[in-house]
């Protein structure tokens, strides 16, 4: 529905769009469900495979990168987000987000146990392409898929990416834009988010090492603009092959990390996150790198 809904937008101010079509496999939840001391705890999944999780020991903060515990089953919580639940990470083991108001539950608790059943999916995804994309001297990318809500991330970044496009359609001459599928979840173990990067990398290798510049849009609307070159922020939103040999080129574009951070992946993520002022901001920084 939402790349729908960018080609049908595009196309009826007479852009033209191509498309990438790829399969991809994503994790489905088919029951999920959490118990301290037989009371019932509100969770949502947040993994790859099925299982149980039982016990204390299994408490952990999911800001802690998800390397360190990508295998070990879990019950996750996000500190700094104070609404609802936040799925931050996904693992490769059975685990379950909870809100942070419910973590003195669990620690107060004499038992605990919680169960999710996960389906592999296969799925049908679909980069957009728009613009140069031949020799383009600078690629955008914004991903379209979401967690929960995803105003921020990244309705954000594909809001400005579409409206830089409709203000400027003569960037498209030099300009090749991205709208990427499939970034937050994969079953690529462990980088299990940018597959669709990946997929486009796969393909168009030789065209991003002959542009100029690769513009990551991710994340923003929700404070000042930022461009960085940052090798961690590089990584995180942009986890390409050949992103050491790319790095010298690849510029993040982002907005509030702390503030993303307090909505991350959940359904706080909405409308109120985001500012006229600050995508507009976004909207001028990225067509200056584009000129």
């Amino acid at each position: 529905m939402a790349a729908g809904f960018i080609r049908d937008a595009l196309s009826n101010y007479g852009i033209k769009c191509r498309e990438q079509k790829f399969t991809t496999f994503i994790p489905q939840t088919k029951k999920a469900f959490l118990y301290a001391d037989n009371k019932k705890v509100e969770c949502q999944a947040c993994c790859y495979i099925s299982g149980t999780v039982k016990g204390k020991d299994s408490l952990l903060s999911s800001l802690i990168p998800s390397r360190f515990f990508l295998e070990k089953a879990n019950i996750n919580f996000n500190p700094e987000c104070p609404e609802t639940i936040s799925c931050s990470n996904f693992y490769f083991a059975p685990a379950l987000a909870i809100s942070r108001n419910e973590v003195q539950k669990l620690l107060q608790a004499k038992r605990i146990r919680g169960k999710v059943v996960v389906k592999k999916i296969k799925h049908r995804a679909v980069n957009i392409l728009v613009g140069n994309i031949e020799n383009p001297q600078t690629i955008c990318f914004a991903h379209y898929d979401s967690i929960n809500m995803g105003a921020i991330d990244n309705a954000s970044g594909v809001a400005v990416v579409m409206g830089a496009i409709l203000l400027r359609p003569d960037t498209l001459a030099a300009t090749l834009y991205v709208f990427s599928a499939n970034e937050e979840l994969s079953y690529d173990n462990p980088t299990y988010w940018g597959h669709g990067f990946r997929v486009f990398e796969k393909k168009f290798l030789a065209v991003m090492k002959k542009a100029k510049k690769i513009v990551v849009i991710d994340s923003i609307g929700n404070g000042s603009t930022y461009i960085t070159q940052d090798p961690n922020l590089q990584y995180l939103g942009f986890p390409i092959k050949n992103l050491e040999s790319l790095r010298k080129k690849v510029f993040a574009m982002t907005g509030d990390f702390h503030h993303l951070m307090s909505v991350y992946h959940s359904d706080a993520d909405d409308m109120r996150g985001l500012k006229d002022c600050y995508l507009k901001e976004a909207s001028q920084k990225l067509l200056a790198l584009c000129a």
